[in-house]
């Protein structure tokens, strides 16, 4: 490599746009990497601008902003891998990660063997129409006021609100993947994401709500929120369970409400589909391609194509375009989500869901916007086939275990009777395993919807869309008092 991918201008780094002029002092990299023995080597180059905001009551309580540049080098070698990341991105700097990589490997720069580096193809520059996004996004003072406005908008609804808060953050990020096999593509994103919060207070009865927004490739996002809309559908939900009564523990039949209804489906089955579980032999379904594994009534599906889904991307964090993968028809499991590392070890086709939280890590299999596909019953079906049960609203937070048994608190909950939504419940928490519950989905209704949301894994923490119709489950244990 004869080039810096950064020039030296007295004592300070410049970093160049990313674009098709770092094509020779990129391929001058990888044909190292391959002339050391690598069957594959793959640079990814990222620059990022983020900032997070938090409004407590009427002010804004903190202030977070960052900014991020770096390099992560990942080369293979039959079904190993090395990986390693650096924010050094002089010549010497990225020389030392790629023999350290290599080294992983037992490889060295300068070993003779006929392992040959043909060049990358032209860039695909997914970005070129995105490159004012970040400018167009709402600046400091534009968001602050925002979230002023949202906490104000949640005291006007209710004096029993003790605690309002407002979050905000906006995620933006540039990449460039460039690797042996070709692939040669550049990508900007976008992530906005606002959290509403309240705890209300009354006597000796309390109850919290929340709900998180979000979008991706939208600058505009955060100005369209409709502020009210949210404050009311929020203090609505903490005052109904202000006076709730505790639930009774038992194995009864649940109604799952829509969108952020579908995060147990997320939890404790989609992660099971990705072949980071497949190598550590820890799914249930790894033999189960083309068995059922799940109600006739149940397809679901994993993409990153739908239109400002928090989930949703151009390409993947190894520069291949997402797809439509279908996991899940008619109760039968049809396809695993693969990466490069998972393919190479599994066998698994790619499918376009090599992701990571930034340079600093490597790309694993995980999911985008997953969801189960709707169904033909109204909601009001679901309910009135169950007559005593319980309906989940809204849920909290949970815990999964690594073969899919998990817990999930209900935030609103209300006791089915006859076929008829009844009193509301509080302490409720879902507790079941994904290969047992599966089957037990009934009925899905004809109300798809989606939600945003964060996901932590061995590659870092991703955005992504959880969703689902309003679904039955015909038995599960709920845990209560």
């Amino acid at each position: 490599m004869t080039n810096s991918l950064l020039t030296k201008q007295s004592e300070d780094f410049v970093f160049h746009t990313f674009d098709d002029t770092l094509k020779p002092q990129i391929e001058d990299l990888l044909s190292l990497g391959k002339s050391a023995g690598a069957d594959i080597v793959e640079i990814f180059l990222e620059k990022s601008d983020n900032i997070s905001l938090l409004a407590e009551q009427d002010d804004i309580s903190n202030v977070s902003p960052s900014l991020g540049i770096g390099a992560g080098i990942r080369v293979f070698l039959g079904k190993k891998d090395g990986f390693v990341s650096t924010n050094d991105l002089s010549k010497a700097g990225l020389l030392f990660a790629l023999n350290q990589a290599l080294g992983m490997l037992g490889l060295t720069i300068g070993s003779k063997n006929n392992k040959k580096f043909e060049g990358l193809s032209d860039l695909t520059d997914y970005g070129s129409s995105k490159n004012d996004w970040l400018n167009n996004s709402p600046d400091l003072n534009e968001s602050t006021i925002k979230l002023i406005e949202a906490t104000g908008a949640l005291a006007g609804k209710n004096k029993n609100l003790q605690v309002r808060r407002a979050s905000y953050s906006r995620n933006w990020q540039e990449v460039l993947v460039a690797a042996t096999d070709g692939v040669f593509a550049r990508d900007i994103r976008l992530h906005q994401t606002v959290g509403l919060n309240v705890i209300a207070q009354k006597d000796q009865n309390r109850s919290t709500s929340a709900r998180r927004y979000g979008s991706s490739g939208n600058p505009d996002d955060l100005r369209n929120w409709d502020i009210d809309k949210s404050a009311l559908e929020l203090n609505e939900s903490a005052q109904k369970m202000l006076y709730a009564e505790y639930v009774e523990a038992g194995q009864m039949p649940v109604v799952l409400a829509n969108k952020f209804g579908g995060v147990i489906f997320h939890e404790a089955c989609g992660h099971l589909l990705e072949t980071t579980q497949l190598e550590r032999g820890t799914s249930p379904f790894h033999n189960s391609i083309n068995k059922k594994i799940a109600h006739s009534a149940v397809s679901a599906v994993d993409e990153g194509l739908s239109n400002y889904a928090f989930g949703s991307l151009s390409m993947d964090d190894e520069g291949m375009e997402p797809q439509n993968t279908l996991l899940i028809e008619d109760g039968i499991l049809k396809k695993f989500l693969s990466d490069r590392a998972g393919s190479l070890r599994t066998g698994q086709p790619r499918t376009g869901s090599g992701r990571r939280q930034n340079f600093s890590f490597a790309a694993a299999s995980r999911m985008r916007n997953t969801y189960i596909k709707q169904g033909s019953y109204s909601p009001e079906k679901l309910i009135e086939s169950i007559d005593d049960g319980l309906y989940c609203k809204t849920m909290g937070g949970g815990s999964v275990g690594p073969t899919g048994q998990f817990n999930f608190s209900v935030e609103e909950g209300y006791l089915i009777k006859n076929g008829s939504l009844d009193k509301p419940v509080k302490g409720a928490t879902l507790i079941g395993e994904a290969k047992e519950i599966l089957p037990r989905i009934s009925m899905c209704a004809n109300d798809l919807d989606l939600a945003a949301g964060f996901c932590g894994s061995v590659s870092g923490s991703v955005n992504v869309t959880v969703g689902q119709p309003h679904i039955k489950v015909d038995s599960i244990t709920v845990g209560g008092r």
